[in-house]
């Protein structure tokens, strides 16, 4: 993927379901932990300002699980910011396995912005070329 963002994940036990594998659950946590991620590590004054000066409203999500991770595997999530509109913009993550490359699971998720009242307004112009420029930046994580 151009432009993307890595988080590696350890599977412990609370990754689980009943059964043994990554929980459905887990995956849409992880994405939304990688997300805030890249919010603190690219997005200037993200600590400060989201929840207290604007909203990040998740407004569509959708997974596509194709492949179980077990106990023990390393989940390499790999997000991108795949679009930007006018008062949203779209995100997209691979659960990898790091030794194979093989993909095991895709989601994305559409955010929109918002005020503090909850209401959709459109995206600040440094805030949505920030987010454009982030399609073309390769990053890690520092956590």
């Amino acid at each position: 993927m151009v432009g993307e963002y890595m988080f590696d994940a350890r599977v412990v036990f609370s990754f689980l379901s009943p059964e043994g594998n990554v929980s459905h659950i887990q995956y849409a946590k992880l994405f939304g932990d990688v997300r805030e991620l890249f919010g603190l590590d690219v997005i200037p004054r993200f600590k400060e300002e989201v929840g207290k000066k604007y909203l990040l409203k998740t407004r569509e999500a959708a997974f596509d699980l194709n492949k179980d991770f077990f106990f023990g595997d390393t989940i390499r999530v790999q997000m991108s910011v795949i679009e930007v509109n006018g008062a949203s913009f779209r995100l997209k993550a691979d659960f990898v396995n790091p030794k194979t490359g093989e993909v095991h699971a895709s989601a994305t998720q559409r955010i929109a912005f918002a005020g503090m009242d909850g209401r959709v307004a459109r995206l600040p112009g440094e805030f949505k070329s920030l987010l454009r420029g982030a399609m073309g930046v390769k990053t890690k994580s520092a956590a």
